[in-house]
Parts: structure tokens; C-alpha cells; sequence
């Protein structure tokens, strides 16, 4: 299961209307990826496919392409938020100005470092990280009182594809346990994520003897002897242990 922290602390600048969404966008200031996308709107990666001609072997004259990775030009829209007292704009949107400077510089002052993900809650869903040129233009929303910047980047050569930031640590994850109350003997039924390599499990910190793995979600236990009232439950898989779920046995 993917940790959504990302995603759930993505916030707006303070008088910003734009909306975050499920595509996410971080950039690299003093080093550090910040996640920027609570402050922007209309995110598109737009991604092109670079590619080499192959000829079709056995098949003179005829040919194929490789796709050898891509490039991305996403554009996103932010509306300028301004503190009322200073007319500046506001310190929590400080990678916008920083993203103005670098669009209206030259060579690589021009550009910086992006990660994009096509997804920001499933951490199978691809994250490219990379360089991209930074182009500044104003958009028009008519309204007098509102400022918004349309910015465009450019990836500088292919952008890979890295290992995906929200990737939970690989240790499972326990969401419930049923039917509730039952008794020394039975059989559980655990659901949860990161189920199917499991070695271990205790239920009221006794070890469990009879482990029955069902499918990456569900795995079933065997209640130990002396187990009754409150009992929570860990199991254990080859990366590290679950959280505890709270079970009440008969």
C-alpha cells in the first residue's frame, strides 16, 4: 500500500483557489524535493516518445522503432497569491518566484529539477525525476483582482523513471480481522496489504503455529490456546513487521 503522506498533506498557499489533484509535482530547492502542486492547477506531463528507427530482421526494407525513454513538457497554471499588507507574494509560495527568475534567465540558470507523478496515491503508477527549462507566460482569467502565471517546462534530454517516492517500506499493512469473537481453534481471516510472503504472526503476542497465506491481501490464523478477550494481532513478512490491529477473541 502506498504512503499517501504526499498527497494528504498537499495544501494550498493561504488565499489560493487552485486545486490539488491526484498528479503531483515536486521540485528540488536547497536540495530538497518540495511538493508544489497544492498551488498549482490544470498539471499536464505531456509526454513525447523518443524513438530509433530498427529494421525488422529477416524483413529487408521494413522497419520498426525502439522507444528508447521520453520526453515531457508539462504545463500547470498558478494563481499569484499576495500578502495583503506587503503586496509581495506570500513566503509559502517562494518556488514561484524562484520558478520566475529561472524563466527569465539564460543556460543552465534557466533550469531545474522536477519529480512528476502520473499518480499520487498508487505507488505502481510511474515517477520520473529530471532537469526541465522553465518558460514563463501570463494567463488571462478576467477578473482585475486575480494574477495567474501559465508556467511550461522542458525535460533537458530523457527523463528516467525512478523508484516512486509514496512506496510504502514493504512491511505489511492490517486494515481487519473477522469474524469478530472467535475462539482458541479457529481459523481468522486477516486483510491487509503486503500479505503474501508472510513468516510470522502472533495474536495477543502468542506466536501463531498455523499460518494459511490466501493472496497478497488475505492470510488466515490460527488462534493460539490461550488467547481470550482483547488480542491484537502482527504478522511479520520478509522486510519487516505490520502495524497492530485491535481483536477481541471469545
Amino acid at each position: 500500500m502506498a504512503d499517501t503522506t504526499l498527497y494528504d498533506t498537499m495544501a494550498p498557499s493561504a488565499g489560493s483557489v487552485a486545486l490539488a489533484h491526484q498528479r503531483l509535482i515536486r521540485m528540488r530547492q536547497n536540495g530538497v524535493f518540495q511538493n508544489i502542486t497544492g498551488d498549482i492547477n490544470n498539471l499536464a506531463l505531456n509526454p513525447t516518445k523518443i524513438s530509433v528507427p530498427r529494421e525488422v530482421y529477416g524483413q529487408k526494407g521494413r522497419t520498426r522503432e525502439d522507444i528508447i525513454g521520453y520526453n515531457y513538457a508539462p504545463t500547470f497554471d498558478v494563481e499569484v497569491v499576495r500578502d495583503p499588507v506587503t503586496k509581495q507574494i506570500v513566503a509559502a509560495q517562494a518556488w514561484f518566484k524562484d520558478l520566475v527568475s529561472a524563466a527569465f534567465s539564460e543556460g543552465e540558470a534557466n533550469k531545474r529539477e522536477f519529480q512528476l507523478f502520473t499518480d499520487a496515491l498508487d505507488e505502481d503508477m510511474p515517477v520520473v525525476q529530471g532537469k526541465f527549462s522553465v518558460a514563463y507566460a501570463e494567463g488571462n482569467t478576467g477578473f482585475a483582482d486575480k494574477g495567474v502565471v501559465r508556467i511550461t517546462l522542458q525535460s533537458d534530454g530523457i527523463v528516467p523513471r525512478i523508484a516512486s517516492p509514496i512506496a510504502g517500506t514493504g512491511a505489511p499493512i492490517l486494515e481487519s480481522a473477522t469474524p469478530a469473537g472467535l475462539a482458541p481453534g479457529d481459523l481468522l481471516k486477516v486483510r491487509g496489504y503486503k500479505l503474501g510472503t508472510i513468516v510470522s504472526a502472533t495474536i495477543d503476542g502468542q506466536a501463531v503455529t498455523k499460518i494459511r497465506t490466501v493472496d497478497e491481501y488475505t492470510v488466515a490464523l490460527l488462534i493460539p490456546a490461550t488467547v481470550s478477550g482483547s488480542a491484537p494481532i502482527t504478522v511479520t513478512n520478509d522486510v519487516g513487521v505490520s502495524n497492530t490491529l485491535p481483536y477481541t477473541a471469545a
